[in-house]
């Protein structure tokens, strides 16, 4: 091995090879021009075990995937939880300002144990390959006087594999020449990587065999099932690599090697990077160009400018950042021959941020300060400002440092690399000197097809097939009121809820009938009512058919990232028999909760004519009506406004081409013509103002007639018409359903605040989880111009010690990530 560097080197310089510095003219395709702007997403929870009737709390990070800075404008991220069995049990969408979010997920007590992943995305994100979803797998333990109750309901959901099946399959052995092919007759350096077949990472040994069963070399597992060896592979010859499992021998075949290909060695030296290049082919490597990408986008440009068959390029890492570079080789076309990745990291440039806990051992039902802290060297970063989120977990429930990914790790690995990598933590925390070593072995082998730079999104034509979102999108589409199959053109009008204001928008429909609402900020839940008009056909009536908001879809690349083995989460915990013990005693928790004995419940129940009189003498100055009309049945209904749905229900009230006219009445002032009076909650509106009243807002409406509407003088000589509306609360407390034209639609999800009980008082109910493994959860943290912060909350009232966990990012893309232990006695 080092006498073939050696020579490979001497070869070079007596070849007298030379380069060309310029502007990269290749067609090679780079994702990280302005064009395809990228975005990655990252969560912070909590913790990553749960037990079912447990909270998920989380912070949600949408940065730029090459500066991993975040823009001002408003976005959307959605995130949801998939089970075992791949289905979707929970779905929220966030609103991001300033980057970033935060949400909760309330799990069922009915859940099933096992692997489950938190999955968060933006609707912009699908327009490439799904790998860049940020995925976290979380376990979940489940309730067993549930499970005992429900018998065998919660088994077979696709997570348990039996013990047949799982014999029936062969461990998973993967090659990956450096570089990209294998080429006979030079040396290869070829890594590779084995997964048993529980879908982690196994230790192997095994031999080389060529076609007649000669040894041409040994390999082993080194880290992780990762390993590397050396073969000179003949034309015309075939490897295959054998290995024992469970006593078993299994075979594998290797590559094909070819006989025109390229062989790539990559070395990293003190000062730069050395690329080896070779070739049988026959005309040479002239015209050949080398490609050096990270995030921010081309780091070096060399064209080989002899018609040479060995070349060497150096790369100076003053040129690099800290992260995944990838160096491609690019033939006299332009078109990528060879790539390979490298890891280099500037330590120099990470900032650090302590967290002081103000004592190592607190009291119980006292108060924990946590003092935040940036170093002295990283102070400048609190000028330009960075958003924390912190997490206090019983220590029993995480796992070691080296085992989790957090947000340094994901934004500088996890996020460029397909697959699931195992231990993240461990490239980046662990003080074994061969780190670096089996970091570039992850380049080789998981890094060999890298995804971020060559990735081409999903286009319509010359657009992008799902846009960028500023806020929740309503589409739909009109249909024929009386033939809901065939579609419709009409003006769509949407009334809405806005922060706590009433909003209303107008958009016509193409010839398919197809309308659509963009950047609406609407929470969870929010009802949307509908008017459909046609004013060249005033009569004429509408439906509408609502398309729903709906998660990604789980695709085959979706279903590799789940937690294959139940057990094999567990060993990666701190205690378990801590662990075991706080299960049992929120077990016991929830069991009060859930099984409550029958009661019975008797009230008094309220007349809705009673109703109708309170809120008349709360409101108006009339006590009789002639007509009143309760809206407790037509709400649902598609009524395109108000007096639609009035017209044909009192008796005298006639409604034609928007005209509003009560027969039996004169009009008493000729400016009025033949209006009559309008009232909203009591107070005199025009009738453009009733008509855009939603009807799913209106309680009831009364009509007054001659004598009674006397006592509005000449103002209610035509009649009055009193339209009232639902308070909040009857808003609230209504179950409307999708009907008609009125819709419960998702809209952004209203985050709820982490529950800190005055711990002492034993009278607080139900609500209070006191055995929950999370202490303490606050999704923002914010430093002083000092560079410094203090976190203060309840000790609690279970003796343990408990794990902090700080991440953040800075304004300008630098990950913050610290952690610190405390204890309560």
């Amino acid at each position: 091995m080092k006498i073939t560097s050696l020579v490979l080197i001497l070869w070079v310089v007596i070849t007298n090879c030379t380069y060309a510095q310029g502007k990269d003219n290749s067609k090679y395709f780079l994702a990280n021009d302005s064009t395809n702007y990228r975005e990655k997403v990252f969560l912070h929870l909590d913790k990553s075990y749960y037990n079912a009737g447990e909270d998920i709390w989380f912070k949600v990070y949408l940065l730029n995937a090459a500066s991993h800075q975040w823009d001002a404008i408003r976005n959307v991220v959605y995130v949801d939880i998939v089970g075992p069995d791949d289905k979707i049990i929970d779905f929220k969408i966030i609103r991001i300002e300033d980057g970033v979010g935060n949400g909760d997920f309330a799990l069922p007590s009915n859940l099933y144990g096992g692997g489950y992943t938190v999955r968060a995305y933006t609707n912009y994100m699908r327009n490439f390959d799904e790998s860049y979803f940020f995925r976290q797998q979380i376990y979940i333990n489940p309730l067993k006087f549930i499970t005992k109750e429900l018998g065998n309901a919660l088994v077979g959901k696709g997570q348990e594999k039996s013990d047949a099946v799982l014999k029936e399959k062969m461990p998973d052995l993967q090659f990956f020449p450096e570089g990209g092919h294998m080429v006979n007759d030079y040396f290869n350096r070829v890594g590779f990587k084995i997964l048993g077949v529980d879908g982690r990472s196994m230790d192997i040994e095994g031999v080389i065999l060529d076609e007649t069963g000669t040894k041409i070399t040994e390999f082993a597992s080194v880290h992780l099932g990762m390993g590397i060896f050396d073969i000179k592979p003949l034309e015309g010859k075939k490897y295959t690599a054998n290995i024992v499992y469970h006593g078993k021998k299994y075979s594998y075949n290797l590559p094909q090697g070819v006989t025109d290909g390229i062989v790539m060695r990559v070395q990293e030296l003190r000062d730069y990077y050395q690329i080896n290049i070779q070739t049988s082919r026959a005309n040479g490597l002239k015209g050949f160009g080398l490609l050096g990408i990270q995030r921010m986008g081309p780091i070096y440009n060399a064209t080989i400018d002899q018609d040479k068959s060995i070349a060497v390029f150096k790369v100076d890492k003053k040129l690099l950042i800290t992260g995944i570079a990838q160096f491609t080789l690019v033939d006299e076309k332009g078109m990528a021959v060879c790539e390979r990745l490298v890891f280099y990291n500037d330590g120099s440039s990470t900032p650090e941020i302590k967290i002081i806990p103000s004592s190592q051992i607190n009291t119980k039902n006292g108060t924990i300060q946590l003092n935040v802290e940036l170093d002295s060297e990283a102070e400048e970063i609190s000028k330009f400002g960075a958003n924390l989120s912190i997490s206090v977990t019983d220590l029993a429930a995480s796992s070691p440092r080296e085992h989790q990914a957090d947000i340094r790790t994901y934004l500088l690995l996890n996020s460029e690399l397909k697959g699931r990598i195992e231990n993240p933590g461990y490239y980046f925390y662990s003080e074994d000197p061969k780190r670096r070593q089996f970091l570039d072995l992850l380049m080789m082998t998981q890094g060999w097809r890298q995804f971020i730079i060559d990735d081409r999104p999903t286009t319509k034509g010359n657009a992008f097939e799902f846009v960028k979102e500023m806020g929740i999108s309503v589409e739909g589409e009109v249909r024929k009121f009386h033939n809901p199959d065939k579609p419709d053109v009409a003006t769509v009008k949407l009334t809405f809820q806005d922060n706590n204001l009433m909003g209303r928008l107008s958009v016509k429909s193409n010839e398919d009938g197809r309308f659509k609402f963009l950047g609406l900020n609407i929470m969870e839940d929010n009802k949307l009512a509908f008017e459909m008009v046609d004013y060249q056909r005033p009569m004429k009536e509408f439906a509408i058919h609502l398309d729903s908001i709906k998660p990604a879809p789980i695709s085959a690349t979706m279903k590799k990232y789940s937690l294959p083995e139940i057990t094999s989460f567990e060993q990666f915990l701190e205690n378990t028999n801590e662990r075991e013990g706080y299960d049992t005693a929120f077990e016991n928790e929830m069991m009060k909760l859930i099984q409550l004995d029958e009661v019975l419940i008797l009230t008094e129940g309220k007349s809705k004519k009673r109703e109708m009189d309170v809120k008349r003498s709360d409101n108006s100055i009339y006590s009789s009506v002639s007509n009143s009309v309760d809206f407790s049945e037509i709400r649902n209904q598609p009524y395109p406004n108000i007096l639609a749905a009035l017209r044909a229900r009192v008796p005298g009230v006639d409604i034609y081409e928007g005209i509003v006219t009560i027969r039996g009445i004169n009009s008493i002032s000729s400016e009025r013509g033949t209006t009559p009076l309008f009232l909203l909650n009591g107070v005199p509106v025009d009738q453009e103002a009733i008509e855009n009243v939603p009807v799913w807002e209106v309680d009831f409406i009364d009509v007054l007639k001659g004598t009674k509407a006397s006592i509005f003088g000449s103002e209610g000589g035509n009649g009055v018409i009193a339209v009232y509306t639902l308070t909040g609360k009857e808003l609230k407390d209504q179950k409307i359903k999708v009907a008609g034209n009125v819709f419960s639609y998702q809209g952004f999800y209203q985050s709820r605040k982490f529950y800190e009980p005055a711990y002492g008082n034993e009278d607080l109910g139900a609500s209070r989880k006191k055995f929950s493994s999370t202490l303490h959860w606050e999704p923002i943290v914010k430093l002083d111009n000092s560079g410094r912060s203090k976190v203060i909350f309840p000790a609690g009232t279970k003796s343990s010690f408990y794990k902090v966990v700080l991440q953040g990012i800075t304004n300008d893309g630098f990950p913050l990530v610290s952690e610190a232990v405390f204890e309560v006695d």
